[in-house]
Parts: C-alpha cells; sequence; structure tokens
C-alpha cells in the first residue's frame, strides 16, 4: 500500500499531529497516542524505518515513572501524566512489537513499564487498549484486564447496556478489545458479550437513518431519541470496520463481514454528505463530517492511521 500522505506527516522525531489539508501544522507538535497507533500501522505494513521513528518517540516520552502526553515542535515533551488512552495504546504498541519481532527486547521493557503506570485505568479504553496489547505478551495479564473490562458492564441494563451514561467517541474498540480476547483466549462470554455491545453501538448509529458515527458535537445517552450528527470521525468509523471484521473472524458468519464494508463505505460516501472522506490519489484522509455538505479541511494523523489501518484490515481479511 503507497502512503504518500502519510509519509509526509514524518520527520526525524515523531509524526505530526494535525494537519490543514496537506500542510502539517508543525507549530501543534505531537502526540502520543499517534505514534503508538502509528507504530502498529507501520508495523503491519512492514515499514522498520518509519516504525523505529515512533518507537524511539515513545521511548522518549516514558520518563522515570511519568508517561508525556505530547511533544512541542521544538522537541520538548509536555502534558504529564498521559491520558489512559495514550498509555492503552503504548501496551498495546509494544504488545505488537513483541508478537511482530521488532525490537523486541526494548519493546517488553516498555511494554511492563507503560503496564505498570498505567495501573487500573479509571477510563475503559484505556483498558481496552492494554488488553489489546497484552494478548500478545501475557495471557495472565490479558486475563486481567478482561476480567476488569467485563466487570464495568454489571450495571448495565437491557435497555442501555453500555459500561457508560453515554456514547461518546471511539466506541467500537470496547466491542473489538473483548472479541479479538475472547477468539484468542477461548473465552465464549467474552465473545458474546463483545457480539452483544457491537450490535447495540451499530444499531445506535442508524437511529439518524443513515450510518454514520456518534456525532463530537454532542454525546448519545439513554434519554436521546438518536445520536448527534456532526463531527463525525474516522476513528470511530474505523474501529467498527475493526470490531465488525473481529466479529467476522470468529464466528464464521457473513453478516459480520458485511457490516465491516458496510462501515468502510462510510469513507467511499456512502454518508450523510455524499462525499469521500479521503483523496484517492494520496489516500489522505479527512478528520471528520462538519456539515451536511461539508467535510473538514484537516486531516490529522489519528483519522490517517486509522482509515489506512482499515484498508489494511478489509484487504487482508486480519485484525491486529
Amino acid at each position: 500500500m503507497k502512503t504518500p500522505f502519510f509519509d509526509s506527516l514524518f520527520d526525524d522525531f515523531g509524526i505530526w499531529e494535525h494537519s490543514d489539508g496537506k500542510k502539517p501544522l508543525v507549530e501543534e507538535g505531537y502526540a502520543l497516542d499517534d505514534a503508538a497507533r502509528g507504530l502498529i500501522l507501520c508495523l503491519v505494513l512492514g515499514r522498520d524505518e518509519q516504525a523505529s521513528v515512533l518507537f524511539d518517540y515513545i521511548a522518549k516520552s516514558i520518563q522515570g515513572d511519568e508517561i508525556f502526553g505530547f511533544a512541542t515542535d521544538t522537541f520538548d515533551f509536555w502534558g504529564a501524566p498521559a491520558s489512559d488512552d495514550a498509555i492503552g495504546q503504548i501496551v498495546w504498541a509494544m504488545g505488537q512489537a513483541c508478537h511482530r519481532h521488532f525490537r523486541a527486547d526494548e519493546a517488553k521493557v516498555l511494554y511492563a513499564k507503560a503496564l505498570t503506570i498505567l495501573g487500573r485505568p479509571k477510563f475503559i479504553r484505556g483498558t481496552a487498549y492494554a488488553l489489546l496489547g497484552a494478548l500478545y505478551v501475557s495471557h495472565d495479564s490479558a486475563a486481567e484486564l478482561a476480567a476488569d473490562l467485563k466487570a464495568r458492564f454489571a450495571k448495565t441494563t437491557h435497555h442501555w447496556p453500555w459500561p457508560e451514561e453515554y456514547l461518546t467517541y471511539g466506541n467500537g474498540i470496547i466491542p473489538y478489545a473483548l472479541i479479538r480476547y475472547g477468539t484468542e483466549c477461548d473465552d465464549a462470554e467474552a465473545i458474546k458479550l463483545g457480539l452483544d455491545t457491537l450490535t447495540f453501538v451499530d444499531k445506535a448509529c442508524r437511529l439518524n437513518h443513515f450510518l454514520g458515527p456518534v456525532g463530537n458535537s454532542g454525546w448519545f445517552s439513554a434519554h436521546s431519541d438518536k445520536p448527534p450528527v456532526y463531527s463525525q470521525q474516522p476513528i470511530d468509523a474505523a474501529y467498527m470496520v475493526w470490531a465488525m471484521m473481529a466479529a467476522h473472524i470468529a464466528t464464521g458468519k457473513p453478516k459480520w463481514l458485511a457490516g465491516a464494508r458496510e462501515w468502510m463505505d462510510w469513507f467511499e460516501g456512502d454518508n450523510i454528505t455524499q462525499l469521500k472522506l479521503y483523496d484517492p490519489e494520496t489516500l489522505m484522509c479527512f478528520d471528520g463530517i462538519d456539515a451536511p455538505d461539508r467535510i473538514s479541511t484537516h486531516s490529522g494523523a489519528e483519522s490517517n492511521i486509522c482509515f489506512l489501518l482499515s484498508r489494511w484490515m478489509m484487504e487482508h481479511k486480519r485484525t491486529f
């Protein structure tokens, strides 16, 4: 896969967080979660040189018992402590590095350090990300994280089978982690919980009579008639692609593969704007849907990495 725009976001230090069209917004610096998810993309694509840049960035962000979430364009780290989400994604990325024998000895050290600092995450996505990494390093650690993830569903109801008060962002990563864990560790309960949760999220994303992620202009609660429409973001559609593919692999049922294709089609223009979310020539993915007839002119690292991982997954019919 040729990725000219993604490649343009790199320098020798890391990957720029934001861009206005094709121009990186250098003054806005770098983000740790982009380095972590970007490392996963580089590993699945076999891009060792780019992977090393991001691996080194992650290593530099861990200083003593602190992890810094951001760095400036002058290479100064700030924003400690990093979020649960970002630290969980370090665990995931380092688990992938171990699995793919990429600087594995160093990766094991960084994996353990990040997992220790993460502890028991306050927020559920941090647990989901860490679980996805632990699958490749320690099934015992994965089992502990999976137990924590499942326990967060204890107070859910039939009407609202979601472990948070609102459906917000990146919702698909939670069923993805549950299904991946259940598949790898032969846990039928985790697979069922993941499938049920995925079905709920997918249904909620159709309440506006078209398929689209929960808009980041607001959140969707049990008391809402339908989710907000605008500021739909690629990360949300991508995570649903991943969860649907994991469900297909776990069950062998064609409906889940069809679901993955349907969510991928959101990028292709099957959305409220009827516009593609990316440039076919450069594979530059835009940051979302802002209005009925307008997509964002920005094109940041998060959107591009999630889009490219989704394309890779649809091509190879594999998870990561």
